[in-house]
């Protein structure tokens, strides 16, 4: 059965989530409350985290870690998977190394690759993603030794220079070998924007799509904008999808108005 989720942060804010890394507790009794089955959760420094009490809360309340997001160590802590800084570089792989064991340690969720791979970094394109094969590289045995996936986000180009589009993710994966532990996190919000035609991305993904962002043209609550859904989940259907299902929006119009929907938009996207 598919997991409903949503984005929480553990140590630090997030613009994705209605709640602050210090409501955490709060968040898992909401969410729990409301009938999502799961949480992706936004941790920049995971060996900071006390795995066993952080899986200890999640079990309390009946909820699985669907996700393991990283991007904030790009923000916060400088580290870029495609930096021309091999130092830069070498903290960012060893960041990606730390989620993946915190993800053994709380029932494997998946550990995103979004924008700690750089966002609008200057220099030659080509050389950044050289940059970020080798480093991706170095991650992905050690990932797969411990039973974890990585997985890319393609993230629209008004946020990143790299990886696009599915259809780069998938380019991108293939010249890494196209290992078995590495797949694609499926973000409506940036497919709609990139993709031209979203269930054909979606067809051309396939069985390599490990986790789904659900989230709408204006980047709200999806069936609020304009994305078509139906057509969005009948191809996830289409291609055997059954991983998790993210509410990863910005707080809009306003927290009231998220709690208040947001199982339910959820509910009915999937009906």
């Amino acid at each position: 059965m598919n997991k409903i989720s949503q984005t929480i942060a553990l140590q630090f804010d997030t613009p994705f989530s209605p709640f602050t890394a210090g409501e955490f507790d709060y968040a898992l009794e909401f969410l729990a409350e409301e009938g999502f089955t799961g949480v992706e959760i936004a941790i920049a420094r995971p060996r900071e985290v006390d795995a066993d009490a952080l899986l200890k809360k999640l079990e309390a309340h009946n909820l699985a870690a669907t996700t393991i997001s990283t991007g904030q160590a790009y923000a916060l802590d400088g580290l870029c998977l495609s930096s021309f800084d091999g130092d830069v570089r070498k903290g960012a792989v060893a960041a990606i190394r730390d989620h993946a064991e915190l993800s053994a340690a709380i029932g494997h969720p998946p550990v995103t690759i979004g924008l700690l791979r750089g966002k609008l970094e200057g220099g030659d394109k080509r050389g950044l993603l050289e940059n970020l094969r080798m480093s991706v590289s170095d991650c992905v045995e050690y990932a797969e030794s411990l039973g974890v996936v990585l997985q890319i986000e393609p993230i629209c180009r008004q946020e990143t220079v790299l990886l696009n589009s599915v259809y780069d993710v998938l380019e991108f994966i293939e010249s890494l070998g196209n290992p078995p532990n590495v797949g694609v996190l499926y973000d409506t919000y940036h497919s709609n924007i990139e993709d031209n035609g979203m269930a054909a991305a979606i067809l051309a993904a396939g069985g390599k799509i490990t986790n789904v962002h659900l989230c709408d043209s204006h980047r709200g609550l999806p069936g609020y904008g304009d994305i078509d859904f139906g057509e969005v989940i009948s191809a996830l259907r289409s291609v055997g999808y059954g991983g998790a299902y993210v509410l990863e929006t910005f707080v809009t119009p306003d927290r009231e108005f998220i709690d208040a929907h947001c199982y339910e938009s959820v509910a009915r996207v999937l009906a």
